[in-house]
């Protein structure tokens, strides 16, 4: 009888150590913005950056990547990770340039499974949508969240190159400069929309400096939600 429970409370652990491989340990995952490095710019927070694209080639300023891993610091592959901006004042455009990305224009989410080595990378194409009287700062902070398999596992700000929404969805041009430069001018402090630089949410000329070279130097976000691209969201 003593044998029998020893052999069934081993075969429970094992079990239980079976089961609990398959899922995801937040101390061993990571949400990683890696576009803005080409920035010189190093975040330390979850944040998103919104781009577009040139040609059909999302800007690569907004990559960002979550790799998913369980209690042993294992990848996991065909993770479902889920970004929903739906806190977010901006939006999406209806095709991601990436067939792995599913987008869900009712909830603003952008969806992908992640790889054999357990990561799922983004590029998310996509506008701002102005709110309040000035267009002031963007939604409330951490706005952006992500989750892994339905579990949330961080949040961010979403900053926002393409400010202004035009027929056609130009991407980035001299109205969206002047956009940015009100926003610095009136409403500069508790900024989420155009914190590029990733500090305290307050613009100076260093956000202005990346805005310029994402626009001018770069030429990475030319075009957004428009001809072969598709449409944006509501």
């Amino acid at each position: 009888m003593t044998r029998q429970v020893i052999l069934f409370c081993a075969c429970g652990l094992l079990s239980a150590g079976v089961a609990r491989a398959g899922f995801f340990d937040p101390a061993n995952c990571e949400c990683t913005n890696r576009g803005p490095a080409s920035l010189g710019s190093f975040c330390q927070t979850a944040n998103v950056y919104v781009t577009g694209n040139t040609g059909g080639v999302a800007d690569p300023v907004g990559e960002f990547c979550v790799t998913v891993r369980d209690f042993n610091n294992a990848p996991i592959a065909n993770s479902s990770v889920v970004i929903d901006f739906s806190q977010c004042d901006l939006q999406l455009c209806a095709n991601q340039l990436d067939p792995g990305v599913i987008v869900d224009c009712a909830l603003q989410t952008v969806g992908k499974l992640t790889d054999v080595n357990g990561e799922a990378c983004f590029r998310v194409q996509g506008k701002s949508r102005p709110s309040g009287s000035l267009g002031c700062g963007g939604a409330a902070a951490y706005c952006v969240r992500v989750f892994a398999d339905g579990q949330f596992l961080c949040a961010g700000d979403a900053p926002t190159f393409d400010l202004v929404g035009q027929g056609g969805e130009e991407g980035l041009n001299p109205n969206d400069l002047s956009e940015f430069l009100r926003q610095w001018l009136i409403c500069a402090t508790n900024n989420y929309r155009c914190n590029y630089d990733c500090s305290n949410r307050v613009l100076d000329p260093i956000d202005l400096s990346y805005f310029l070279r994402v626009w001018l130097l770069r030429g990475g976000s030319t075009t957004n939600c428009a001809g072969a691209v598709g449409p944006k969201c509501p």
